[in-house]
């Protein structure tokens, strides 16, 4: 019988795989996502490049605000190798949810990490979706932002009657975790670096479109609707084929080319997903030896006295 683990990551693989085939058979063949390539300007993608250690830098900072406050015996060097490891982990989950486990390699804190690493995604996961409503919004008729408007009021009226059986759950657990130790300014904090790092992102891959021509205003404001979409579809490995997708169907809208969406979309995943997750694994297999290495230790040991 096939593990549900591996049942589901085998899915999520089709789901990418299927995704991303179809649009380089059908949208965007590799001989147009080559020739795109050929004709991109070296100083915008050597633009983009450069951003990805300030976005690190900005990950680090969140997510050592809310350690240091939350775990505060938790040293320097374990949260830096953390993040890493949330990173390599992510890079096998679909939605990077693999990064709720940066403290895996945290004896006795696990729990109390997973949900700090949830709290700190969470915020960035909603800055993401606020941006893209709101692009949503400006972009849309007026007639669909207005039903948009009532659909979410709909919404809210029809969740407030849990509001307060949830709220008092939530409290309950708030209390008995990490979450309970971290300040307003330390959330308000992380709320401000998780805006700056999705306008790094957003940024970032104008920099990677404008390399293959110039980008019109509406592609800009485009940008952040489809990294919203991403957020919200969770559902093939390392988001592969959706942030395509989505690139394609949203900036294609707007007058991007298929093969120009595409290949941003791609090397933004290579940017920021593939290079800090391979890096994420190698910390991950380095730390698991590491943690091991004094139990072989110490075999050795005890047999030699015997």
């Amino acid at each position: 019988m096939i593990p549900p683990r591996a049942l589901r990551f085998g899915l999520r693989l089709v789901v990418a795989t299927a995704l991303l085939s179809g649009i380089l058979v059908w949208i965007a063949p590799p001989a147009d996502l080559l020739a795109a390539a050929a004709a991109a300007q070296p100083r915008w993608l050597l633009l983009a490049a450069s951003l990805t250690p300030i976005g690190l830098v900005l990950q680090w900072w969140k997510w050592r605000r809310l350690v240091r406050v939350g775990l505060p015996h938790i040293g320097e060097r374990d949260i830096l190798r953390s993040l890493f490891t949330g990173f390599g982990l992510g890079l096998l989950t679909p939605g990077r949810l693999g990064e709720l486990g940066r403290g895996s390699l945290w004896p006795g804190d696990r729990l109390q990490a997973m949900t700090l690493a949830a709290a700190d995604r969470l915020v960035s996961s909603a800055v993401t979706l606020v941006a893209g409503a709101a692009c949503a919004l400006y972009m849309v008729p007026a007639a669909w932002g207005l039903w948009a408007v009532v659909a979410v009021l709909v919404a809210g009226l029809l969740l407030r009657r849990f509001s307060t059986y949830l709220g008092d759950r939530l409290a309950v657990w708030r209390q008995r975790s990490a979450l309970a130790r971290v300040s307003r300014p330390a959330w308000l904090g992380n709320i401000i670096v998780a805006i700056l790092f999705n306008m790094l992102f957003f940024f970032q891959m104008f920099c990677l479109l404008r390399a293959t021509g110039p980008v019109n205003a509406e592609a800009v404001v485009a940008i952040p609707i489809l990294f919203a979409i991403k957020t919200l579809l969770p559902i093939s490995l390392m988001d592969l084929g959706v942030r395509e997708g989505a690139a394609v169907a949203v900036l294609g809208a707007v007058g991007v080319a298929a093969a120009t969406a595409v290949q941003a979309a791609l090397m933004l995943f290579g940017l920021n997903v593939l290079v800090p997750g391979l890096a994420g694994l190698l910390v991950l297999s380095l730390g698991t030896r590491t943690t091991r290495l004094p139990n072989s230790t110490q075999r050795v040991e005890f047999a030699h006295v015997r």
